[in-house]
């Protein structure tokens, strides 16, 4: 047999231990492999197959932005302008702009990009209107302002949209470079300096990338792992055959073909160590799967081998194969390269115990195991370490989503939190019962090929249930302003008062929001960016509607079984309208909303009720159905009654004869002014033939109940009184010869009182009573927005105008309390009424019926989704970890049990049992692990600290600390000494089961002939 191939074929036990030691390492990798390529394909699937996602790009200048820009490149200028002390988007959309891109509209919103009018801008108003707006340089511009054409814009409707020409007279302060497709080079790196909507798809793949660096740094870590391990193990292999490579360089044989013949047996070794290790973590990993379904525990993760993972196996493999060659030809390089003569000297060590102990009698030394052994041992422990530390840094990061200190209310039966789609009303019931709750909406990003989250919430509602708190700026106080997490500005490095581009994760959108504040809050909560619902659902859910809403402070009452009949709760009288005043045996009209707010079809009979009168009627509605129900009734006698229609009620006052009203009457006026004066009674009827006087002046109405009256030209304070029959009514008019005039308005809300589902409107009825025309800048103010126009009243004119008190959405609800409504004009409030919002039980109905509740945040919820129980892949992680140090551990410690081989013989010759000599070596093993553990554990923390710096520890966006928890620090520790001592348990069983006469012989002085 050639030498060569007794050194390439001849494997020792110890050989056989190094290919163990190599395919737990590897069997660790490639699990790591199948889990991530598992999580990669678990996530693609949630995602879908979105449409093709557009790129947006910001830029400071309207120059630099058609510079970048390509010939299909949308190109829109943009500025900021002031409306009411508040900053607002004008963006500038140019004639040849597509109305729509439909390669990425989705079924919910189409990708309309609208377009300007001829005269004036777009903007967020329900009718023509004009508004002074104040551009950058602070002058102020009158515009006229038209409402947008329809809901379904890739801009929010609360931006101005403009001719580029009318931005630039506003002052531009930048441009948006919208890519229909990123399909050429050029829009590849335009796509990594901006956002991409929608963005969902993007989003994992850019964050499983990140996954990949770390299993590449991994990787690395386990090739130094295998470097030291078949450097020692070579190196033992190369001392034991000194003798023989002697004779091979006496008869001629080259230095540089036994250090080849060392590389290639090494990187054989590592090879066969690597298939081993790819069978060994393939069945290892669907092991711990199996298992963990067995113990029904939850695991959504099915790890297969896919054609990517068999590239990164190839890799793996590439990488091990290649290091295990490079450890052998630097293990055997200086014992190979010395001459012949110099490697016949006798190499040995003594066999004698050392007896070395401290000067406070402890023995620090150990008796059979060289103190070498510390340097391999803390590299090995390394690894270990970095593990458990990242473990640990994940756990930390994941548990505030797994609390069940916080709840997470969801659609029912949704398959996880970011497909639910529930009422944010129902967080108002929640709150009733003494729990926080927080109404939210996750919007995925990638800025600058960068993937984080960002949510939607109101920011004191998500901080009382984050345990968050500010430490620079403040919440945001309009939709355009939002704060980010401490750890997500490092890692995107943003700063307060930056602008950002957000997208939408499902629907093509994009908006642009100012950085106001930092927060910080624990675990992954730090690493997002936080806006307020209105900005969410111009990127994702409809206004009104919510994905999940978060709870802490108790489990809310939820998913309670219905009982008979409370089904028919489903169909609730949502507003209730009728004259407050009547005539005895008058019909009074009653006006009853009514909404199926449950799953199906239902029926109810709605019962009204006034006085002794009684009127039912039955409603039949599909789920979501609504419908208006319309009865009169009558009272025959007079006095004060209340109607009655389900929760809601309102008085109504009976009279035998209404009294007079003056409707339209000034408090003011100056001499000599000629008004319109309308006598009415309280039950809106005309009065005609009433008389009416004011000083020297009498007129009387006509058929419509309506008179012109001249005032006194004399100031002083006078009575115009109107008369019909005994029914009186006198109004003051003060006589000013600076009186301006004003308009008289009145507010008719139908109805007063309401619920969250309860659509009100405003009747409101603005007079110039005048004989003269007047033009007058007027301002609606509701719960949601301020309406604005010019408008002119000619003289003696009624003007009549109802208006919604929501803002257009017909998911939109306003939540319980009470609500102002004015009518202003030129500043100065011409009328007020309030609007009550009751809380009744049927919102809480609502939620027990349509919500489901479990413990957990949302994102936690989502990652059990995606990975099933973390814990049980982070216990499977330490598990593989844990084979890797052993046998990585074990290979050192049997370097040096191989080299103390005559020692322990001669300890069982003496009469040593072996239970003896285990205890001398778990001691020595004590004192040499223990130093070593140390060295590992701040190496581990070294290297953690400075991959964290290069940003491989950000993972989806959010930024893994590194965990300096004691109890994992001393974990870490406390695992490596136990796994020390296994390891020197099973390197020396070979030599406690051996003869001590056979520990006694030379081994290694194989005759090898050429």
């Amino acid at each position: 047999m050639s030498y060569t191939r007794a050194l390439l074929t001849r494997w020792s036990r110890r050989d056989q231990l190094t290919v163990l030691i190599i395919a737990a390492t590897v069997a660790f990798l490639i699990g790591a492999a199948l889990l991530l390529s598992a999580a990669s394909t678990q996530t693609a699937a949630i995602a879908g197959s979105d449409s093709s996602s557009m790129v947006v790009h910001q830029y400071n200048s309207t120059t630099s932005a058609r510079q970048n820009a390509t010939e299909n490149d949308l190109v829109f200028p943009v500025s900021t302008v002031q409306y009411h002390g508040k900053s607002h988007t004008m963006v500038g959309v140019p004639t040849n702009t597509p109305p729509e891109l439909s390669g990425h509209s989705v079924p919910w919103r189409n990708a309309t990009i609208p377009t300007p009018p001829t005269n004036g801008i777009r903007g967020d108003v329900s009718t023509p209107s004009r508004q002074r707006l104040q551009t950058k340089t602070g002058s102020q511009v009158s515009v006229r302002v038209v409402p947008y054409e329809t809901d379904d814009s890739i801009f929010p409707h609360a931006w101005y949209v403009a001719s580029p020409s009318t931005v630039q007279t506003f002052g531009a302060t930048g441009a948006l470079v919208v890519r229909p497709n990123g399909s050429t080079e050029r829009g590849q790196q335009l796509s990594q300096g901006g956002i991409v909507a929608p963005s969902l798809s993007m989003y994992f793949l850019r964050g499983m990338q990140q996954v990949l660096h770390v299993l590449f740094a991994a990787t690395i870590a386990a090739s130094v792992i295998i470097l030291v391990v078949l450097y020692s193990m070579t190196k033992m292999s190369v001392r034991d055959r000194r003798k023989s490579i002697a004779v091979i360089r006496s008869t001629g044989g080259t230095a540089r073909r036994l250090v080849g013949i060392f590389s290639l047996r090494s990187g054989i070794l590592a090879l066969v160590g690597f298939v081993l290790g790819v069978v060994l973590g393939f069945v290892a990993i669907r092991a711990i799967v199996k298992i963990a379904i067995f113990l029904g525990v939850s695991l959504s993760l099915d790890p297969t081998v896919t054609p990517a993972v068999a590239r990164i196996f190839l890799m793996i493999g590439c990488c091990i194969v290649g290091i295990g060659t490079l450890a052998g030809a630097l293990a055997a390089w200086s014992t190979v390269t010395q001459p012949p003569s110099r490697l016949n000297r006798p190499n040995g060590r003594s066999t004698t115990p050392t007896k070395r102990t401290s000067k406070f009698g402890i023995r620090v030394h150990p008796r059979l195991l060289p103190w070498r052994s510390v340097i391999p041992t803390a590299t090995t422990l390394t690894v270990f370490a970095l593990i458990i530390i990242l473990s640990g840094s994940l756990a930390g990061v994941l548990a505030p989503l797994a609390t069940t200190s916080t709840g997470t209310v969801t659609e029912p039966e949704a398959p996880y939190p970011m497909a639910s789609r529930i009422d944010s009303q129902y967080a108002i019931p929640l709150r009733n019962q003494g729990i926080k709750a927080s109404p939210e909406i996750i919007v995925a990003q990638v800025a600058d090929g960068k993937p984080y989250l960002t949510r939607g919430a109101n920011y004191s509602a998500f901080a009382g249930v984050s345990d968050a708190h500010l430490i620079e700026g403040h919440p945001p106080e309009s939709p355009s302003q939002a704060v980010v997490g401490h750890d997500l500005a490092r890692t995107l490095d943003i700063t307060t008062g930056e602008t950002m581009l957000v997208g939408g994760s499902t629907s093509p959108a994009v908006a642009r929001v100012t950085v106001v504040g930092v927060y910080r809050a624990p675990g992954m909560l730090d690493d997002q960016l936080v806006f307020p619902l209105a900005t969410a659902h111009t990127l994702s859910t409809k206004p009104g509607t919510v994905q999940f809403i978060r709870t802490s402070g108790g489990t809310p009452k939820i998913g309670a079984k219905n009982q008979k009949g409370s089904r028919t709760r489903d169909v609730v009288v949502t507003s209730v309208s009728a004259p407050r005043a009547a005539a005895i045996n008058q019909q009074i009209p009653v006006t009853i909303g009514v909404q199926n707010i449950g799953a199906s079809k239902q029926a109810r009979t709605i019962t009204a009720s006034l006085g002794g009168d009684t009127t039912r009627k039955s409603v039949t509605l599909p789920s979501g159905g609504k419908t208006t129900v319309h009865a009169n009734m009558s009272v025959p006698r007079s006095g004060n009654y209340t109607l009655t229609v389900g929760p809601h009620s309102q008085p109504v006052q009976v009279y035998r004869k209404p009294p007079l009203v003056l409707p339209i009457t000034p408090q003011q006026a100056p001499p000599g002014a000629k008004i319109g004066v309308a006598v009415h009674t309280i039950t809106e009827e005309n009065v005609s033939d009433a008389t009416i006087t004011i000083g020297n002046a009498t007129k009387t109405t006509n058929e419509e109940g309506f008179a012109l009256v001249t005032l006194p030209e004399t100031s002083g304070t006078y009575e115009l009184t109107a008369r019909k029959g005994k029914r009186t009514i006198t109004r003051q008019i003060q006589i000013e010869q600076d009186a301006s005039r004003r308009l008289i308005a009145d507010i008719d809300l139908e109805p007063e009182t309401g619920n969250v589902y309860t659509k009100p409107k405003a009747k409101i009825r603005t007079t110039n009573p005048w004989g003269k025309q007047l033009t007058r800048n007027m301002s609606v103010v509701t719960p949601f927005k301020t309406r604005e126009r010019t408008q002119t009243f000619p003289a003696y004119n009624v003007s009549k105008a109802t208006i919604p008190l929501d803002d257009g959405n017909s998911s939109n609800r306003i939540p319980p309390g009470r609500y102002t409504v004015k009518v202003i004009s030129n500043d100065t409030v011409l009328a007020t009424d309030t609007y009550t919002v009751t809380d009744d039980a049927q919102l809480g109905t609502t939620l027990q019926q349509n919500a489901s509740f479990s413990s957990g945040s949302g994102l936690g919820q989502a990652v059990e989704v995606i990975f099933g129980n973390f814990q049980v892949l982070i216990g499977g992680m330490m598990v593989l970890a844990g084979l890797t140090t052993i046998g990585s551990t074990t290979a050192t410690f049997a370097q040096g049990v191989h080299a103390r081989r005559r020692a322990i013989g001669i300890y069982r010759a003496t009469g040593a049992t072996q239970w003896q000599l285990l205890k001398i070596l778990l001691s020595d093993v004590v004192r040499i692990s223990l130093p070593a553990s140390i060295i590992a554990t701040l190496c581990a923390l070294g290297i953690m600290y400075a991959v964290s710096i290069t940003g491989l520890l950000t993972i989806f966006g959010i930024q893994l600390s590194v965990s300096t928890n004691s109890v994992v620090l001393l974990g870490t520790i406390g695992g490596s000494l136990l796994l020390s001592c296994l390891s020197v348990s099973l390197a020396v069983l070979p030599f406690l089961t051996a003869d001590p006469t056979a520990l006694q012989q030379s081994t290694g002085q194989r005759r090898v002939t050429n």
